[in-house]
């Protein structure tokens, strides 16, 4: 039991692989966002504006409804998921936000595990500040699996997607599914 753990579980939790998320995820962002910002004060002022207009405008962003396509009543691995998302996103553009799906396994609790991000594409604009927005995932293993949702905020300065500490996820009924891969 011991030898067949540590086979299974030794590659997730090794230190080297560890250090290196952390690197790519959030050392080598913030070294690049902190070098653009340290250059010039304007790249700092451009950053401290846009962070307090997202902030003031934050409260209109909204996931209306989510739609999917492409898969039928037993998923298949190798289907393809379309996905639809309508977003309100008030007094902020398509360039202020990423529109993302978040997908994975669905374990026991029925929480989305071992996720991977997917950003859809800015495809349409409706009156009121509403958008759609567009993107495909390809199911690739087998069992249960899920998706939500979500709206974060994105400029070029920012070192990631979480620095603001802000994320919308649909309401209740806004149209999600999960399943179950064979």
């Amino acid at each position: 039991m011991v030898r067949h753990t540590l086979q299974t579980l030794g590659p997730n939790v090794l230190a080297t692989r560890m250090v290196r998320d952390y690197v790519q995820g959030l050392y080598a962002p913030a070294c690049r966002s902190a070098k653009a910002l340290n250059d010039t004060h304007a790249g700092a002022r451009e950053l401290a504006a846009w962070k307090a207009k997202v902030r003031d405008a934050w409260g209109g962003v909204r996931v209306d409804h989510v739609e999917s396509s492409g898969v039928g009543d037993v998923p298949e691995v190798g289907t393809t998921l379309e996905l639809r998302a309508f977003v309100s996103l008030g007094e902020l553009t398509p360039d202020d936000v990423d529109v993302q799906v978040v997908h994975g396994r669905v374990g026991l609790d029925d929480q989305i595990t071992d996720t991977s991000v997917v950003g859809l594409r800015h495809a349409e604009v409706y009156e009121g500040g509403r958008h759609r927005y567009v993107g495909e995932i390809k199911l690739e293993r087998p069992g249960p699996f899920g998706y939500t949702t979500r709206i974060v905020p994105r400029h070029r300065l920012l070192a990631g997607p979480a620095e603001l500490g802000l994320a919308v996820l649909p309401a209740a009924g806004a149209g999600m599914d999960d399943g179950d891969l064979r």
